[in-house]
């Protein structure tokens, strides 16, 4: 069974920005039990996914992996190379942005269909933000805000490869906290911060974190 990991944000040390996720990269590579994993790094939900990528690239090739990005080109004209990376990869981690943009492009270009199929082998399947938000049932999204339709965040159906709700980029101070409680309902959601993940694995969760302060609170 797949193993699953939610990453709330936090920075990758793009441009002058710090690197904030250090702890929860390296627990990614090490839920592989593998000396060299194939890490497979899917980024469309951002509008600067190749740099993300180069970034990204460079954190895990230091952590020993060795590294596959696929590519919008790929996905929109080669489905055989889409679903050969998919099918040989060791961990999938999957980029965060505008979550309504990764959902479209995921189901059209049946990238969904794909991940179902290999979530019973033994693999590892990441998301930060965006990308955590598509993994789960929902997923409370600035998706709405980004693209100009709304002026607040809204809850997004996930692919619900897990039965779990979220916030990710927790703040208990922050504007987003405060509409959440007011649009909970019924819901259990896990709020999970910038340095913070949850890992799901046979059921269970854990928590890692890589900054001090990170926080994953349940409302």
């Amino acid at each position: 069974m797949a193993k699953y990991v939610l990453i709330g944000g936090g920075e990758i040390g793009r441009g002058n920005t710090p690197y904030e996720t250090k702890e929860i990269d390296e627990g990614i590579v090490k839920l592989t039990n593998k000396e060299k994993p194939i890490f497979l790094f899917i980024g469309l939900a951002s509008s600067h996914s190749d740099s993300y990528y180069d970034q990204i690239k460079k954190i895990y090739k230091d952590l020993g992996c060795e590294t596959v990005y696929l590519k919008k080109s790929n996905i929109i004209n080669n489905p055989n190379i889409v679903e050969n990376k998919i099918n040989s990869a060791d961990i999938i981690y999957i980029g965060g942005g505008d979550t309504i943009k990764l959902l479209n492009y995921v189901k059209e270009y049946n990238i969904d269909k794909l991940l179902n199929k290999v979530k019973e082998k033994d693999i590892v399947i990441a998301g930060i933000s965006a990308g955590a938000i598509i993994l789960s049932k929902e997923g409370y999204s600035d998706s709405y805000i980004l693209r100009g339709e709304k002026d607040k965040h809204e809850f997004i159906k996930g692919l619900n490869f897990i039965d779990i709700v979220i916030s990710p980029h927790y703040d208990k101070e922050s504007t987003k906290t405060k509409e959440l409680l007011k649009d909970i309902g019924n819901r259990k959601v896990y709020c999970i911060s910038n340095g913070a993940a949850l890992i799901i694995k046979d059921n269970k969760i854990d928590i890692i974190k890589s900054k001090k302060d990170a926080i994953v609170k349940t409302y």
